[in-house]
């Protein structure tokens, strides 16, 4: 079933509105001049069939012959005078034929002594009027094919007039349906910009005391989303910083336990081994949580030329990943290097932890964007959980048996983003998984 949309039903409405009262104003006017003229046809033709009927009878009661008679009848807008004399037919005009007048015309002239009727004849329509007089029959035949193509012609005429209006007035609700929907417009864009991130999407206030409300909602709600993302930043950001400290503490004496591990017994070397390994993974969770509440996207971008493959290269080689795992273009982007490396080592490493080692890396140059795809060679990842792989601390199925705090996706999501791109998840050709990030190729060198 289709379902209009609103400026589609808006458009609708004005355009039928405006066909119905221009087919009922219009087409009031045709029907009342339609009957106007033909009343008024009719109504001469009558007046002068009876005027000449009677002429002929005195004419042809003074001893006149019928054909001399009828010869005298005034031939006015083309109009056919006929009379049949002791059943005999004289006529004046060959247009029509005593044969092309209906029988019962000329019985209920003889039954009521005048008659009219329209019928058709080889030349048109025609209106009839007979008058009786005895056994005798004066009959006038007035043609109506000029009124016929003068009513055909406004009937055409308030079709077009009609399909004007429709036209019209579609238009006209195509204008109101704009002026209409665009507050609601704005309301849609702002709202998809701050689902994007930018908190500091605002409305422009209105004098309408019909969309202020909404306005001034719509800037509340944006106003409490800001804050109340700021809020959590800072959270994060605080409680990062007061654990720093005394994280790199018991790192530090982690690891100058585990530097001598020697010199330990073996039970108290275990606990050195595992101390130090939890304190460098606290570390790095630490590490990655001020780089979340330190507002990435807010940061002014230090843009620079990047060829984009070899940074991937570098990223590889220190990962001791084979460079023949690089595949497809190199092309150079102006963009935030810095940036766009922190989102490519968080696929890498994500791939690496999570899904089961990194199988390929392919950089593709498309018509608007270039996309880095990373290829893992884990069993993939269910439409369903993809959403859940970018909150923070979300991990993935393998994670029972890795480290991570499961920061890197939602890290690399916020820094693609701060750079104009994105970070999505789809199916490798080699059966895994496929993360890849796009960049705008509006730098592209």
């Amino acid at each position: 079933m289709t379902v209009f949309g609103l400026k589609n039903r808006v458009i609708l409405a004005f355009g039928l509105l405006s066909l119905a009262v221009a087919m009922a104003v219009s087409g009031s006017a045709y029907l009342f001049g339609r009957s106007y003229l033909v009343a008024q046809r009719e109504n001469g033709a009558i007046t002068r069939a009876l005027l000449d009927a009677r002429a002929v009878s005195n004419a042809v009661q003074g001893g006149a012959d019928p054909g001399d008679a009828i010869a005298e009848v005034p031939v006015v807008g083309g109009v056919q005078a006929l009379v049949r004399v002791k059943g005999t037919w004289y006529t004046r005009g060959v247009s029509a034929s005593p044969d092309d007048v209906p029988a019962g015309l000329l019985e209920e002239a003889a039954s009521s002594g005048a008659a009219q009727q329209r019928f058709p004849v080889s030349d048109g329509p025609v209106f009839g009027v007979a008058v009786a007089s005895g056994s005798d029959v004066y009959l006038e035949l007035a043609p109506l094919t000029d009124l016929d193509r003068a009513l055909r012609t406004g009937g055409w005429l308030v079709l077009g007039i009609s399909l004007l209006a429709l036209g019209g007035g579609a238009a006209l609700g195509a204008w109101a349906a704009k002026r209409v929907l665009r507050p609601v417009g704005s309301m849609s864009a702002g709202a998809a910009r701050l689902a994007e991130g930018d908190f500091g999407v605002r409305l422009p206030p209105t004098s309408d005391p019909d969309l202020a409300p909404l306005t001034t909602a719509f800037n509340d709600m944006a106003d409490a989303v800001e804050q109340r993302i700021q809020r959590e930043r800072r959270f994060v950001a605080n409680v990062s910083h007061e654990l720093r400290s005394p994280v790199t503490a018991v790192l530090g004496t982690a690891e100058l336990l585990d530097n001598h591990r020697d010199e330990l017994p073996p039970l108290d070397a275990e606990l050195a081994a595992g101390l130090v390994d939890r304190a460098r993974r606290l570390s790095k969770t630490l590490v990655d949580l001020l780089e979340i509440g330190g507002r990435t996207g807010s940061q002014p971008l230090q843009l620079e030329a990047v060829d984009i493959a070899g940074m991937v290269s570098g990223l590889l080689h220190e990962r001791g990943i084979p460079l023949s795992a690089l595949l497809g273009d190199r092309p150079v982007v102006t963009t935030d290097a810095r940036l766009v490396e922190r989102v490519l080592a968080n696929l890498l490493d994500n791939a690496a932890t999570h899904g089961g080692g990194v199988s390929q890396v392919v950089v593709e140059l498309a018509a608007e964007q270039v996309c880095v795809h990373v290829d893992d060679a884990g069993p993939g990842v269910p439409a369903d959980s993809v959403d859940e792989l970018f909150e923070p601390f979300a991990r993935g199925a393998t994670s029972s048996v890795h480290s991570g705090a499961g920061l890197g996706l939602a890290i690399a999501r916020e820094a693609a983003s701060a750079v104009g791109g994105s970070v999505v998840f789809g199916s490798s050709p080699a059966g895994g998984a496929r993360v890849s990030l796009r960049l705008p190729v509006d730098g592209l060198r």
